[in-house]
């Protein structure tokens, strides 16, 4: 089943670009400071991943949020099981966190450009907001839904 319109902007907006901007910001660092050309694969997987994530709220059908959830859905019309999709979707989460974790911990931020440290920051005040949120939203409903189901029994809610 495909996620509402509403369902995938969130998504999009505050998970799928963030984690885009945190891995275009490790691939400008890298690029900098490190090593250039796994800086310059590193930028463009994160700049494909906002773009994905740009796509796939118009075109859930055809594309995921990510790269590598797009290789896991080419993986599950190959595979009897399937379920890489949802894999490597949770994998490019891991990765993204670990990623801010990273950056973050070994003070690496001040390394970046000015615009980029500013959208970095945006991205992750969206991101832990979404989380937080989104806590709520199914905590709620979970007790909306067993009120309902308590009142349909004949309970008292």
């Amino acid at each position: 089943m495909t996620p509402s319109l509403r369902r995938r902007l969130w998504d999009a907006a505050m998970t799928g670009v963030p984690f885009g901007v945190f891995k275009l910001g490790l691939g400008v660092f890298l690029h900098g400071h490190v090593a250039p050309t796994l800086g310059a694969v590193v930028v463009v997987w994160g700049a494909l991943d906002v773009l994905l994530n740009v796509l796939a709220v118009a075109a859930p059908s055809r594309v995921s949020f990510c790269v590598l959830s797009n290789v896991g859905r080419l993986l599950d019309a190959r595979s009897r099981q399937g379920g890489w999709e949802a894999l490597l979707l949770a994998v490019d989460t891991l990765l993204s966190f670990g990623i801010v974790a990273g950056m973050v911990g070994l003070r690496l931020l001040p390394d970046l450009p000015e615009a980029l440290r500013r959208t970095w920051d945006a991205a992750v005040v969206l991101n832990v907001l979404a989380a937080g949120l989104e806590r709520v939203w199914v905590t709620a409903q979970a007790r909306a839904a067993a009120r309902r189901a308590a009142l349909e029994a004949g309970g008292v809610a």
